[in-house]
């Protein structure tokens, strides 16, 4: 089992309601990606660290399940229409279970 850590730091313009769409457009990775096993995400409390991020947990059975997630259309046309229109900066990692 491989995990996928992904946190988005929102740019300073970036309002609520868009924060509440960007949460609802990746929580339907878990519906548009047959490969994802589970699927979680939420804004930061800020408790530690910043608290204008997403932060987000993706489990995959397999490497390949990881890599077809990454080619996979919804998530490539998501980066590329969504990703710098309101993320400042990410910090993306992976680790086995």
């Amino acid at each position: 089992m491989f995990r996928h850590i992904f946190i988005g730091t929102f740019k300073a313009d970036v309002d609520d309601k868009i924060k509440t769409a960007e949460l609802a457009d990746l929580k339907a990775i878990k519906e548009k990606v047959p490969a994802v096993v589970d699927l979680q995400v939420g804004l930061s409390t800020g408790w530690i660290g910043a608290e204008n991020q997403i932060v987000m947990t993706i489990d995959f059975a397999t490497k390949a399940d990881f890599d077809g997630f990454i080619a996979h259309p919804y998530h490539a046309d998501y980066i590329a229409k969504r990703g710098a229109e309101v993320f400042d900066g990410y910090v993306a990692a992976q680790f086995e279970l």
